[in-house]
């Protein structure tokens, strides 16, 4: 079987240096492979892609969907090096005449790919600021704080429900593990930015706080999925079932309906027995 290093190997100086400016879009020890194979041909590989924000989460507009993309075109890369350097070589072409194959032996596999569709961020962002009362928004600075956040927010939570609504409904594709891996590197966009202190008021904060909380099941379920998709173990797993509960109750209280699923948010009812 191939190593990562021997795929490493054959990869362009340009694709090598593509793993090291983007770390947080690669498994680290992929990045490190890719640096000391750049030091190994002698080149030295430029600084990663900066992702310092300031204290209080300014917008920003970097491509993310294209870094996004090109993250997992490059897992997707290694992942299928990996599997052409783990085949035979190929043998020399004989010299006589090949032998005639059967019509029927001739069948081209396909593998559905289910990419992580785009949604209107920007919408949601808009939907959640309207439901702040117009007294907490008065402060131009946190206001756009609060954008800043709901939009780092959303950009995840829709990646993560698209991800888990396809694996509910039987429908997850072969990169599905690679997938939830985009998925918790935008929501590690949305941890960076979280552990400033804001001057929120209180239905702000209060947003803040489920968010902040669903942002912390949503990624623990995102590490679980992949070790449980198969024979659906998911659908019986305790910790599982009580993160999705609880994601579910939180969500309900930032909107009504999902904007990847078009269901309501089920809200968790207790029932007081006198």
């Amino acid at each position: 079987m191939s190593t990562t290093t021997d795929v490493l190997r054959v990869k362009t100086d340009a694709e090598l240096q593509f793993f090291v400016e983007n770390p947080s879009y690669h498994h680290a020890d992929l990045v490190a492979a890719a640096r000391q194979e750049l030091h190994r041909r002698g080149l030295t590989p430029a600084p990663a892609a900066s992702n310092v924000h300031d204290d209080y989460a300014e917008e920003t507009t970097p491509n993310r969907r294209g870094l996004l993309v090109a993250g997992l075109l490059g897992l997707a890369g290694v992942g299928g090096a990996l599997w052409w350097a783990s085949q035979p070589a190929a043998q020399p072409l004989a010299t006589s005449r090949p032998a005639r194959r059967p019509a029927d032996s001739l069948k081209l596999e396909s593998v559905v790919a289910r990419p992580i569709p785009n949604f209107d961020v920007d919408k949601l962002v808009a939907e959640q600021v309207a439901s702040i009362p117009a007294s907490e928004k008065q402060k131009p600075q946190e206001l756009r704080q609060f954008k800043a956040l709901s939009r780092r927010f959303w950009a995840a939570e829709t990646q993560t429900e698209f991800l888990t609504s396809q694996a509910h409904a039987g429908q997850a594709g072969p990169m599905f593990a690679e997938q939830t891996i985009v998925a918790r590197e935008t929501w590690h966009n949305w941890n960076k930015a979280v552990v400033y202190g804001y001057r929120f008021g209180p239905q702000m904060k209060a947003q803040l706080q489920r968010m902040a909380s669903t942002a912390s099941s949503q990624q623990h379920i995102l590490t679980n999925f992949p070790g449980l998709l198969a024979e659906r173990k998911f659908l019986t797993d305790r910790e599982m079932l009580a993160r999705e509960a609880e994601t579910q109750d939180w969500l309900a209280n930032l909107r009504r309906v999902s904007p990847v699923t078009g269901k309501p948010y089920k809200a968790t009812v207790l029932e007081i027995k006198m």
